[in-house]
């Protein structure tokens, strides 16, 4: 007997996959126009749209405009087939969103977080599902979770946290099990080269990077079209300083800035700025026509060209997307971070300002999450359905 020999069970659910991914590309679109474009029988193409309407994957559409079909039945994906829940782990807040199949938002809820520690965030993410699902009237399929730090790729353990009281958190694991669903954990960052690059300043560039600078600097790397984790999923992380140590002077980062920022205005006597300063006050006192905040600014351009310039003669990169809440400044940024580009490396990327601002980590969540559930959801839908 050969090994492998294809079953009828097995082509049934190859063909309704087919079909399946047919329907998402093309819809809406008839039972001729599906059996035409995957090249097969009409009677084997009508059978794997039964088998997806009785499972609930696909529904009746209407024709598209100025379709003359002779009576022609035209289908869609069912967007409620499942839903994603994104997390966003941050400091100061758990952001959550809720959206289906088609990447359509259902409902949206932020919750404050105290101690930012375990206990905390799984009691909080158990908050936000029930919350959102009740809301929008729907059950939870999968989440993808966002936080700071590095993440181990075969695990999704938090290795090393940007908050201290979540390292070594068996995020993925913790949970999945409290939340009762599939549950991948990713950067942060990450996620927001992902959202940048589906439906951002990234789409449809291959080779980019994400770079984020706010409280901390770090990337996001896509490559050939790809998130690229690295070995130890410490990929992007250029400004890595361990808890307890002095952080860079020279780095881009908001304390590196400020601490800056208060030793020269001892020194200077004719600035609007006052003590303690924020990055804010820095930035708005810029547009203001202050001369120290626009030195400050200088500054900050070049240190960032100079982090943007070490990732670019690595990766050769076709684009730099600037995000966070420094890096969101474009108006003052943009262009001495291309200027400084040009001197520091012969072959400067574009830089752009990230188009989604601080929902580029959640709408990378749900794309990465709609991602993961689309990669079985056929099979599993047939499987449930005997």
């Amino acid at each position: 007997m050969l090994n492998g020999a294809v079953t009828g069970s097995l082509v049934k659910e190859l063909n309704s996959q087919a079909v399946y991914q047919a329907v998402r590309q093309l819809h809406p679109v008839s039972r001729a126009q599906l059996a035409r474009e995957l090249g097969t029988s009409k009677p084997t193409t009508g059978r794997s749209i039964e088998t997806l309407l009785a499972a609930g994957l696909i529904q009746q559409a209407p024709p598209p405009p100025g379709e003359t079909g002779y009576g022609a039945v035209f289908f869609e994906p069912c967007p409620g087939a499942a839903t994603v829940l994104g997390l966003d782990i941050g400091s100061r807040f758990l952001r959550g969103v809720l959206a289906d199949l088609s990447g359509a938002e259902l409902a949206r809820l932020d919750l404050s977080l105290k101690r930012c520690d375990r206990d905390e965030v799984v009691a909080k993410s158990l908050r936000l599902k029930k919350e959102l699902a009740e809301r929008a009237g729907v059950a939870v399929t999968a989440a993808t979770v966002g936080v700071g730090g590095v993440v181990d790729p075969r695990t999704g353990a938090i290795r090393v946290a940007n908050q201290p009281d979540l390292n070594g958190f068996a995020a993925a694991a913790d949970l999945g099990a409290a939340l009762d669903i599939p549950v991948t954990v990713e950067n942060d960052v990450n996620l927001a080269a992902v959202g940048e690059g589906r439906h951002g300043a990234g789409e449809g560039v291959d080779d980019f990077a994400f770079l984020e600078v706010g409280s901390g600097v770090g990337a996001g790397l896509v490559l050939s079209g790809r998130l690229r984790r690295g070995h130890n999923g410490a990929a992007g992380e250029i400004d890595f300083v361990r808890p307890g140590w002095e952080f860079n002077p020279h780095s881009p980062a908001a304390d590196a800035l400020l601490a800056h920022a208060e030793r020269r205005l001892t020194q200077v006597m004719d600035s609007a700025l006052r003590s303690p300063l924020t990055t804010e006050a820095i930035m708005d006192a810029a547009r203001a026509g202050d001369r120290l905040a626009a030195s400050l600014v200088k500054l900050e351009a070049e240190r960032i060209a100079t982090y943007a310039a070490q990732l670019t003669k690595v990766a050769d990169l076709e684009l730099i997307v600037l995000g966070g809440g420094l890096g969101q400044n474009g108006d003052l940024l943009l262009d001495p971070v291309r200027a400084g580009l040009e001197q520091l490396t012969p072959y400067p990327p574009r830089v752009e300002i990230s188009r989604l601002g601080m929902a580029a980590t959640l709408t990378g969540a749900v794309t990465l999450g709609l991602e993961g559930i689309l990669e079985d959801l056929v099979l599993s839908r047939l499987a449930a359905a005997g």
